[in-house]
């Protein structure tokens, strides 16, 4: 037996589990065992889970649904997947279901994982997570095998009053009991929270903590993503800061914690400087730019800013060549020479055909009609454009131009 610690963001949880369903072996059992579970994370899983499960695998979801955890459309997901889904929830209040196992189980070795990580994109990629991973040869370690599975025997070959099996029914009167949000309820109630704790009384102290980049979830396919529910409308920037007003001195001290995630120096056509007669983009193309993410890898510019706002809501167009674009409007806090502008909402212009990595560029950020006058009198070719995550609590991504 071989026993290892994973320490997440470091080492993601997620990549670990892809190396082992790309064995070519049979697996006798795969179960997840989770608190949470989210639809996008369990796409990106589905191909090479039901691939198993039509090749003999015992394919197992035991999940629960408390704190609004484990959206519908997920359950709705797995119902329609070709293998047992069990719900664990107790109806007293204070017991939460909250364990995470992942058990794959072949005929001559097992790997099982214990830990924090939910089957999230938070769980598998991005948060900070600690899990064990066994690594068993059953020939030689059958006994301590069985000695470690016995006490997960609950969670992992479930029964009692307190599981039910998944179908259609349960998941009726779930939704009818408000016990099972929406993916769009979900995330809407996490923006609550941030605005109730923007609207305490009172001045909010700046964050004592630092922040530090974390590397990006994979980007699901694009037939994939077309799978997704369209996230809530509601999610629209708020008035900007100074709407009276081009901008305010920014104040260095005061702005929250942030980590940089893209850098160029723009260009003319990126600053709308072009002679006259020559058109420009209307933006800034998002290239690689020589940018590293983590430390040491460039980006692949094909996908990665796709990744980085994929919580936003993406429309499908045609443009008039007649090829597929997807767009979304992110809200960014924008800052030139020291001068911050307030929150504006920009469009963010993706092209799916572009992420083979034959295009120069697939992704553009679209300065608008409302701020295009600034940018041409502001006259940015040369400037460093900085793009950042932010712990900001009015938006998550801002822009400083210097």
């Amino acid at each position: 037996m071989n026993v290892t610690t994973i320490t997440q963001p470091e080492t993601q949880l997620g990549l670990e589990i892809d190396l082992i369903l790309e064995e070519s072996e049979v697996f006798s059992r795969i179960i997840f065992v989770s608190a949470f579970v989210s639809l996008r994370t369990t796409l990106r899983l589905r191909e090479r889970l039901l691939t198993k499960a039509a090749g003999g695998s015992d394919l197992r979801f035991n999940v629960g649904i408390d704190l609004g955890g484990t959206s519908r459309e997920v359950l709705e997901e797995l119902l329609r997947w070709d293998c047992e889904v069990n719900i664990f929830h107790n109806a007293i209040p204070r017991s939460t279901f909250h364990p995470k196992v992942y058990l794959f189980e072949r005929e001559t070795k097992s790997t099982l994982f214990i830990g924090s990580n939910n089957l999230t994109d938070g769980g598998f990629y991005t948060n900070y997570e600690a899990a064990t991973r066994y690594d068993f040869e059953l020939a030689d370690d059958e006994g301590e095998y069985h000695r470690i599975l016995g006490p997960l025997g609950a969670f992992l070959d479930p029964s009692g009053s307190i599981v039910q099996s998944l179908d259609a029914d349960l998941i009726t009167t779930l939704i009818a009991r408000g016990e099972l949000p929406s993916e769009a309820d979900a995330r809407r109630g996490r923006r609550a929270e941030a605005r109730a704790r923007r609207s305490r009384d009172g001045d909010i102290p700046p964050n004592p903590f630092g922040a530090i980049g974390i590397q990006l979830p994979p980007l699901l396919p694009d037939n994939l993503r077309q799978e997704e529910p369209a996230p809530h409308a509601d999610r629209e920037a708020p008035e900007p800061v100074n709407p009276s007003e081009d901008s305010v001195d920014a104040d260095p001290e005061r702005f929250p914690p942030r980590v940089l995630m893209w850098r160029k120096s723009l260009s003319n056509s990126d600053a709308l400087q072009v002679a006259e007669g020559t058109n420009h983009v209307g933006g800034v193309r998002l290239t690689q730019a020589r940018f590293e993410n983590p430390q040491g890898t460039r980006i692949d510019w094909t996908r990665y800013f796709r990744q980085m706002f994929a919580d936003y809501p993406w429309e499908r167009e045609f443009g008039h060549t007649q090829q597929e674009k997807e767009h979304a409007f992110v809200p960014m806090r924008i800052i030139i020479r020291g001068q911050d502008y307030g929150i504006r909402n920009f469009e963010i212009s993706h092209k799916p055909s572009g992420e083979a990595g034959q295009a120069n560029y697939t992704t553009i950020l679209r300065w608008g009609q409302e701020f295009t006058p600034i940018v041409v009198r502001e006259n940015l070719a040369g400037a460093v454009f900085s793009l950042y995550e932010t712990a900001d609590d009015d938006v998550e991504f801002a822009i400083d131009i210097t």
